[in-house]
């Protein structure tokens, strides 16, 4: 071998390009028929993504040796790159064909995989095994289809047998502890990634494996430790910080979240990333301080960035529904799905006239929940001689309200006892004509379930204020003051219209000549209450509600805000800014029912923007009969409000700006004798209502079988 050449070839194997190319286009230019050298030469600009000039020494190698293994499987590596997958793939094949080339048979393979091409993958597979039965990385793309394709025992079989020859082949012990994980054996995925980490101890990607069954576990403390001895390994490692963020989020320890992502922000790694969560974790724990910056950032993001944010974390800092649609979208796409469901028959019949429609209500929210105390009633009310009502509770709530619910349909059945597969061959033996879903991507969700056939019609509604971004959902139950007809292309779904309000709710009666004194409030005072969430009280209406105390001695403001932390964080804000923190009354739990009791002592509610409240406005507008000033925008959790105002006649109580919602609040806190006659008209709306879930389950079941109708036609 000539020296220069050689010396080449050793530039080339320490990543010294630029060296070894001078050496190779020296040596070309004297040996212009050397196809070994335009092969390198092909290859070394590959490797500095030249691709122009890439193919043009490939081409050149394969008019000297037609059949050149590497140049035709390296042209297929750089149509891959450039995105040209039909003519990568010809390449490998022709490597195939003519040189039965392995690294051709693994290349492809991976192309198909990773364009979800998985039957195709999984017959390729086959016959590369024929050609190369030992082979790890073959035989571990070969199980990885298996299992796409439905056939997980067949898929674990092969993982086992790499466990059991003990080939010590990261990728398979990856996959098999996947396959494990999304077929709930958990304790067999700890084990197979606990051996895997006996002999590579300091594997991120085992580390991270283990961590998920650590959390999935509820061993929150194994969990944590795994993703910090990650970090400690690699410390600038975008993926164990993301997901160490991440679970600090899950499990609500969001002052810790808070510190990584300022770590990450500081060094300049995915900025974009954690100032999202770093906004997500803020608002949480109501550290408004610094805020605003981090929210215009967020703002200024290139459009649909950060799609790993939960469209229902979305709502709480943005107010466009169409925004808020691409990253449901976006969303629905990473949430996982259990392949093995992909073997189970899907419930694809026609809809049939029978002598009852059989409807399915999933949530997470049976119980004592703000969804359930809305919901309650039409439960009671359908019409039983016209609809099997079927409840699937996705999370046990152990409490006295969820017997209401099993007492009021059918059939109730608890999901957390079962598999996802066991969850999926249930439903659909059930047959469904509808499937709606009552939890969206709020918690304790199955919403993965409606990615597949479990009805003939699937509905989203009431638990998510918005659009799932996904076609699988059929419609969204909604009223026209909340989608309007000009912005109801950014819904996913298509509307049902509900012909007035699209929320339940069943007025309470109660005494309502309370004294304050009870609830340990002044009697004195003018209250100004809201009992919103934290995370849905943003730093600038709360700036509103305090420049109101500021102005009206008399005035109060009564949260419900348990977190002690929230409080200190609050009382760091209102000293930063100049506001009375004195004026603040946090208030403790009570039943749903005496905290009405407690809210009808309010002389005016508060609503929150661009996340209204929506069970608590109906309990401060159609319970306690307050009156409430909503502050309205654009998306749907910012317009529920103004769909109960409206419905009650109080048009005149919605604001559509800042300045709007200051001018009325302040308005009314000097025109008691107003509040008093809204209050008034509350009372006796309520009275002439306490019936009203009968017609509005009425209403409800005529846009049911109005959508069957739909169906029936399509």
């Amino acid at each position: 071998m000539n020296f220069d050449f050689k010396r080449g070839l050793e530039y080339h194997k320490k990543g010294q390009l630029d060296e070894a190319e001078q050496v190779y286009l020296k040596f070309s230019k004297e040996n212009e028929k050397n196809a070994e050298v335009l092969q390198l030469l092909g290859t070394l600009y590959l490797q500095k993504k030249n691709y122009p000039l890439s193919e043009k020494y490939f081409l050149k190698t394969l008019e000297i040796e037609p059949n050149n293994p590497n140049a035709l499987n390296n042209l297929g590596i750089l149509n891959k790159q450039i995105k040209e997958i039909n003519k990568s793939i010809e390449y490998f094949d022709l490597n195939i064909d003519k040189n039965n080339f392995l690294n051709s048979w693994i290349n492809k393979s991976n192309i198909l995989l990773e364009n979800k091409k998985f039957e195709q993958g999984l017959e390729f597979s086959r016959k590369a095994l024929n050609h190369y039965p030992n082979d790890k990385k073959i035989k571990n793309n070969f199980a990885i289809f298996l299992f796409e394709c439905g056939f997980q025992n067949d898929a674990i079989k092969i993982y086992k047998e790499f466990d059991d020859k003990q080939l010590h082949f990261e990728d398979s012990f990856i996959n098999y502890c996947n396959i494990l994980i999304q077929t709930n054996n958990l304790n067999k995925a700890l084990e197979v990634i606990n051996k895997l980490l006996s002999f590579s101890r300091n594997n991120l990607n085992a580390l991270r494996q283990r961590h998920f069954v650590y959390k999935s576990l509820l061993n929150y403390k194994k969990a944590e430790e795994d993703l910090l001895q990650a970090i400690e390994i690699d410390n600038f490692n975008f993926l164990s910080n993301k997901m160490l963020v991440e679970f600090y989020i899950d499990i609500k320890k969001f002052d810790k979240a808070i510190v990584y992502c300022d770590l990450m922000i500081s060094r300049g790694i995915e900025k974009n990333f954690f100032i999202t969560k770093r906004i997500i974790s803020k608002i949480h724990v109501g550290s408004w301080l610094n805020l605003k910056e981090d929210l215009d950032a967020f703002n200024n993001f290139p459009k649909h960035e950060n799609t790993s944010i939960n469209p229902l974390a979305l709502k709480y800092i943005n107010d466009n529904s169409l925004f808020q649609k691409k990253y449901s979208e976006n969303f629905w796409t990473l949430l996982p799905k259990n392949k093995s469901f992909y073997q189970i028959t899907p419930n694809n019949q026609k809809l049939l006239k029978k002598d009852k429609i059989k409807v399915g209500y999933f949530s997470g929210d049976f119980g004592n929940h703000a969804v359930f105390h809305l919901i309650q009633d039409l439960f009671v009310n359908h019409d039983k001689s016209q609809f099997e009502i079927i409840a699937y509770s996705t999370f046990k709530r152990e409490d006295e309200y969820r017997n209401k619910i099993i007492d009021n349909v059918n059939n109730f059945y608890d999901l957390d006892k079962f598999s996802d597969e066991e969850i999926l061959e249930l439903v659909n033996s059930h047959n469904l004509d509808v499937a709606i879903d009552l939890s969206g991507y709020t918690i304790h969700n199955k919403s993965y379930l409606f990615e597949y056939d479990i009805s003939k019609i699937k509905i989203n509604y009431l638990g998510f204020p918005g659009t799932m971004g996904s076609k699988k959902y059929d419609y969204i139950i909604a009223d026209n003051n909340i989608i309007t007809e000009n912005n109801k292309n950014n819904y996913s779904e298509d509307v049902l219209y509900m012909p007035e309000i699209y929320q339940p709710f069943t007025p309470k009666t109660f005494d309502m000549n309370i004294k304050r004194s009870e609830f340990g409030l002044p009697e004195k005072k003018l209250i100004l209450g809201c009992f919103s969430r934290i995370e849905k009280i943003m730093p600038n209406v709360f700036d509103v509600w305090m420049k109101i105390l500021n102005n009206i001695i008399s005035a109060c403001l009564a949260l419900y805000i348990k977190d002690e932390r929230v409080k200190k964080n609050i009382k760091l804000y209102c000293d930063n800014k100049k506001f009375d923190f004195s004026k603040i009354i946090f208030l403790n739990h009570l039943e749903h029912k005496d905290n009405l009791r407690r809210i009808s002592t309010f002389d005016l509610y508060l609503d929150t923007y661009p996340y209204n409240g929506h069970t608590a406005i109906s309990d401060s507008l159609f319970q306690s009969c307050v009156p409430t000033i909503s502050y309205t925008g654009n998306s749907f959790a910012s317009r529920v409000s103004y769909s109960l105002l409206k419905y009650v006649n109080l048009e005149k109580l919605v604001t559509y700006n800042e300045s709007e919602y200051y001018e009325k609040i302040n308005y009314y806190c000097s025109n008691l004798n107003e509040l008093k006659e809204i209050k008034e008209h509350l009372l006796l709306f309520k009275k002439n209502n306490i019936f009203r879930m009968k017609k509005f389950t009425k209403d409800f079941e005529k846009i049911i079988k109005l959508a069957i109708d739909k169906k029936e036609i399509k």
